[in-house]
């Protein structure tokens, strides 16, 4: 099963919102969660998760089944390198246990990401790169229980594919009536199954979720919020979100993430219904 995130402008916090809700459903649910960034971003899932971890490139490609012209050894930073790179160069001998050695765990056993290096949009992609991309979607979904993809901003052949071949699709908008209306008039064509979420999310704003809902006709269940909150921003840009989310995720009515807390786990189950989770995330719940 996998979610695809996509905004029609920059800066409206897709990736922070995107790994925010990966972690509830990692810390809450106890879903194996992998995270992925389409070929065409900024790589900075690492800078919300943390990337501290080493990676020994060669004991990498062997995994993947790749063998080196020269095995020598070679440790570097995640930062460093880029997996969609090696993905790329391979045609049918990774494996889904091999994809395992190319992922940083944030929480080993249940909660993983691609990492990669920052990259332009293109005009148009190379069929292997788009192949590369679907591959390793395959093979996360079928070692995970939910699969979240960010396909970054703005409207290209890549964001495109993916967004067609998701279980759901997560639009991130603002509250900026300007740019509101600049999408609405002109609204993408998704999915049916498709969630309009506000990042950091005002409700005192004149654009506050019933508002939102009577102006551009959106149903109940089709748009979700994850309030602003300046304290969750702040632990976001130091890598430590998934910490921030275990360690309020069953925070009381007085505490001071309350609100926040509920919106966002309320906001990741209705994600999880539009994909279909829902026999998933029950069976989780029950053990």
């Amino acid at each position: 099963m996998n979610i695809a995130f996509w905004s029609d402008e920059d800066g409206c916090g897709t990736t922070s919102g995107m790994a925010a809700i990966a972690s509830v459903c990692t810390d809450v649910w106890n879903l194996k969660t992998i995270l992925l960034q389409s070929s065409n971003q900024e790589g900075d899932l690492g800078q919300k998760l943390g990337g501290g971890r080493m990676a020994d490139t060669s004991s990498v490609r062997a995994a993947g089944r790749v063998q080196p012209d020269c095995m020598v050894k070679e440790t570097v930073s995640y930062g460093a390198w880029d997996a969609w790179d090696m993905l790329s160069e391979m045609e049918h001998g990774l494996t889904s246990e091999g994809l395992l050695e190319y992922l940083v765990p944030v929480v080993r056993g249940r909660m993983y990401y691609l990492p990669q290096r920052a990259r332009r949009k293109q005009d148009a992609y190379p069929e292997s790169e788009k192949e590369a991309v679907c591959r390793g979607i395959r093979m996360a979904e079928q070692i995970s229980d939910i699969t979240l993809i960010d396909c970054g901003s703005g409207r290209d052949p890549m964001a495109e594919l993916l967004l067609s071949q998701a279980d759901a699709a997560v639009v991130t908008i603002s509250q900026e009536r300007q740019n509101l209306d600049a999408y609405f008039q002109n609204r993408y064509v998704l999915r049916e199954n498709t969630i309009y979420l506000v990042n950091q999310y005002h409700q005192d704003s004149i654009y506050n979720k019933k508002n939102l809902n009577r102006l551009f006709r959106l149903c109940e269940e089709e748009l979700a919020v994850i309030p602003h909150n300046p304290v969750f921003r702040y632990i976001s840009g130091q890598g430590k979100l998934e910490r921030f989310i275990r360690r309020h995720k069953s925070c009381r009515v007085f505490d001071r993430q309350f609100y926040f807390m509920q919106e966002l786990i309320h906001t990741t189950g209705m994600l999880l219904q539009a994909a279909d989770s829902k026999k998933i995330v029950q069976q989780r719940k029950e053990r």
